[in-house]
């Protein structure tokens, strides 16, 4: 076991250079990182169930976590998705309720996993800390907003192409975006044979291009309308 005063020194660096803990008391730091460990996840595995107790927070270090809502008749919804220096799973520690959400790993990744007490004793200890993670929360609130907003108002090809868009924004590769045809109807609320459907027609339009497991984004504008016809 690592000794108190020397935790280890790649979760310092991490932490260090996360926009969430950057700037904080370094010994607030030092007892995160000798709390914590690195774990990580194959493509595919669940981190937490929604309804599992909060027993950590996680940070991504490298590639993705899908955050998924699980109806009752078994109908998946991606209502958000976490990178590198992203925070989950820490309303579930600071209410102390169950998770709301499904973590999933989009990809291969590796997470820092943060015990619940740990996590607690820093929001006491660093109110720095406590006012970023509330900026953090309520920006997602935002977002969760604006995507119930688009699922309420837009049809299915608006909140397809809203999705596609936003996809887009988030890569680093401009114009191509990696995911599934699965993936893709739960994060627009709609089935993998509208999706399907959908893709097929601006394929043929030549918006687009699809590929197994790859789209590559051809007409930004004329996606960009069928938003707008929505008058959202």
């Amino acid at each position: 076991m690592n000794d108190p005063q020397d935790p280890p020194s790649d979760i310092i660096g991490f932490l260090h250079n996360t926009p969430l803990f950057r700037d904080l008391d370094e010994r607030v730091i030092r007892r995160l990182a000798y709390a914590g460990w690195l774990k990580r996840v194959p493509k595919g595995e669940v981190i937490f169930l929604q309804s599992d107790p909060p027993d950590s927070a996680y940070i991504v270090r490298s590639g993705s976590v899908a955050i998924v809502l699980t109806s009752t008749e078994g109908r998946e919804l991606v209502i958000n998705e976490m990178r590198s220096g992203d925070c989950f799973g820490e309303m579930g520690v600071i209410t102390g309720r169950a998770h709301s959400a499904d973590a999933i790993a989009r990809e291969a990744s590796e997470i820092l996993v943060i015990p619940r007490q740990a996590l607690l004793d820093a929001l006491e200890q660093e109110p720095t800390f406590t006012r970023r993670l509330l900026e953090t929360t309520a920006a997602r609130l935002n977002l969760s907003s604006e995507r119930e907003s688009a699922l309420a108002f837009l049809d299915a090809q608006a909140r397809l192409a809203r999705v596609l868009l936003q996809l887009d924004r988030e890569s680093s590769a401009n114009g191509y975006v990696t995911i599934s045809q699965e993936e893709l109807a739960g994060r627009s609320s709609l089935t993998r044979q509208t999706v399907a459907k959908t893709l097929g027609r601006w394929r043929r339009a030549g918006w687009l291009l699809t590929g197994r497991g790859k789209i590559v984004l051809l007409n930004r504008p004329a996606l960009k309308r069928w938003i707008q016809q929505q008058g959202i």
